[in-house]
């Protein structure tokens, strides 16, 4: 293990604790922070090329979901709901695993995927895109999504945020998500959100924002 990888599993180690204290202590603001800050450090490891990682792609693959873990986590202290679907107790058992990433080789203990990994568009290049400009409007709608209808277009399922504007009398799409067809599965998962348009050929995407802002869906799955 190089100085640079044991310094980073430190880092990642001391973040998780400072989160998991916050949590225990009640101080939930505190805790989501470093909880997203966390997960967002995991997912830019679990994303990096292989030559500028010195994780294989399997640890890689088991930080992404730890990372995942962390959102859920995070999504579930800003719950409304009375019962959490992903608890504190839960969270404790990955920092083992976070701390011995380097030699953990047995099995997950949560049904979780990674963030997948996306096409992200480089600073500068979204220029080249042509996206409707979105108006500051006051009014009912004008700053979330109303509603979100799906669409199947081929071997992917999308997401739309729409949100109505009152000036303009007409409603407009806010951002759009997606899951791969291998991602379809029962349990919890965490997916990015992007700028419209709505991109259906996935070929240039553009994060909606650089905050940790995702779409949060727990998949249940019926047979006829």
């Amino acid at each position: 293990m190089s100085e640079g990888t044991r310094s980073l599993l430190q880092r990642w180690g001391a973040s998780f604790r400072r989160g998991a204290d916050f949590d225990s202590w009640g101080q939930l603001v505190e805790a989501i922070d470093e909880y997203q800050i966390l997960a967002r450090h995991l997912q830019k490891e679990a994303q990096a090329q292989h030559n500028n990682s010195e994780f294989t792609e399997e640890q890689k693959k088991t930080i992404g979901k730890i990372a995942t873990c962390l959102e859920l986590r995070s999504a579930a202290l800003q719950s409304t709901q009375s019962q959490e679907e992903f608890k504190l107790e839960d969270l404790k058992k990955l920092e083992p695993i976070l701390k011995n990433i380097l030699t953990y080789n047995k099995e997950f203990p949560f049904d979780v995927q990674p963030v997948p990994l996306r096409k992200i568009l480089a600073p500068g290049e979204e220029e080249n895109l042509e996206f409707e400009e979105d108006e500051e409007e006051g009014g009912a709608g004008a700053g979330s999504p109303d509603s979100f209808p799906a669409r199947v277009p081929g071997a992917a399922i999308f997401f739309e945020f729409k949100h109505y504007k009152p000036k303009k009398k007409f409603t407009s799409t806010k951002c759009f998500a997606f899951m791969e067809m291998d991602e379809i599965k029962p349990g919890p998962i965490v997916i990015e959100l992007y700028k419209k348009p709505t991109d259906f050929k996935r070929k240039k995407l553009q994060l909606l924002t650089k905050k940790p802002l995702y779409l949060h869906l727990h998949q249940t799955l019926h047979k006829d």
